[in-house]
């Protein structure tokens, strides 16, 4: 007996060495994002035309973002930079400017560029777990602000820098105090608690710390002051991993905003973010709501996948739900903000959805 126990412990690391922490995602994901490519191979230019553009940042304009200088006119349609390569470039440059101002802090975030090969490789398309807890330890560090503090983020000129802090503040009511007077006597008659309605991402869905309060205006003396959510860990470690990730895919791939984000009210001194212009759009209304769509959808099929694979009996289960919602929520926004990028290229090049 004592042996059978000894030669189990000698076999578990190897069993734990073997086993894949990949979860395969090519079978699960929407197609419409594995076949961005597919629908455009009959017409070159437009071909080239999105390729160009999910290499790079979006800058707001109207038409498709202009070929790279380097790639000459005549290169065959068959032999392009891969898409991962392509995904990989903002994501990996913005990382390096993280770098230079952040120094180790950032050395960990280089993670997501590997992420990325793994997921938009359309032949092994997958989601590394061992990968995904470096990720989610990385912006546990940064959340924590270890090294610096919101005094030194907001000193910071840099994109990344100011919408993470203003999706930090606004995620926690961007809390002020204002003098309540009172009219009729001509005295102060408190003090009230101001609140924002809390992050709003570029499509325009809002997220916000559970533990603030609400109150409801009932004529000109009166509040009532509603319910709040109980805090847990789980949603409040998720949430600030969705916060993370927004600040900082928005900040390499910069698609477009609706006018109620919060990346569109920065301080003024803050480089500009570029707005979804109705008079002057980019891309269709009814593209922009596909691409929405289409975006949640894979953040709910990669969430549940991952949850799935977290909780079950693999080697790389565990029985910490806040553990368990972090790392399916990077996850799922991870994937969200990929296909948000490459949907909205594709419909800058095909006007139609």
């Amino acid at each position: 007996m004592l042996r059978l126990g000894f030669v189990m412990l000698l076999t578990l690391p190897l069993l734990t060495g073997c086993a894949s922490s990949f979860i395969d995602l090519r079978e699960n994901l929407d197609g419409h994002r594995s076949s961005f490519e597919e629908k455009l191979a009959g017409d070159p230019v437009k071909m080239e035309q999105f390729r160009a553009c999910s290499g790079q940042a979006h800058d707001g304009s109207s038409l498709p973002l202009s070929l790279a200088t380097d790639t000459p006119a005549t290169q065959p349609v068959s032999a392009p930079v891969t898409s991962a390569g392509r995904l990989r470039a903002p994501v990996q440059a913005l990382v390096e400017r993280i770098h230079e101002r952040a120094g180790n802090n950032a050395t960990s975030l280089g993670v997501l560029s590997g992420m990325v090969d793994d997921f938009a490789d359309s032949s092994r398309r997958r989601l590394d777990l061992d990968k995904l807890r470096l990720l989610t330890d990385a912006i546990r560090h940064w959340q924590a602000h270890l090294d610096f503090d919101d005094d030194a983020l907001a000193k910071d000129a840099s994109l990344f820098a100011r919408l993470f802090l203003a999706y930090n503040r606004a995620y926690f009511g961007d809390v002020r105090y204002a003098i309540a007077p009172d009219p009729a006597s001509g005295t102060v008659r408190g003090i009230v608690q101001i609140t924002s309605r809390g992050f709003v991402d570029r499509g325009g869905n809002t997220v916000r710390f559970p533990g603030l309060s609400a109150t409801a205006q009932i004529d000109a003396t009166r509040t009532v002051e509603l319910t709040t959510t109980p805090v847990n860990s789980q949603q409040v470690s998720a949430d600030l991993t969705r916060i993370f990730l927004e600040a900082f895919f928005d900040a390499a791939f910069r698609v477009p905003a609706v006018h109620q984000a919060t990346a569109l009210h920065l301080p003024a001194q803050t480089p500009l973010y570029p707005a979804f212009d109705p008079s002057h759009p980019s891309i269709s209304l009814d593209a922009l709501a596909t691409v929405t769509q289409r975006a949640l959808k894979t953040e709910a099929i990669v969430l549940s996948l991952t949850g799935k694979a977290l909780r079950g009996g693999s080697l790389f289960g565990t029985n910490n739900e806040t553990v368990v919602a972090t790392l399916e929520t990077a996850a799922g926004v991870f994937a969200k903000k990929l296909v948000e990028h490459e949907g909205f290229c594709y419909f800058q090049v095909t006007p139609h959805p």
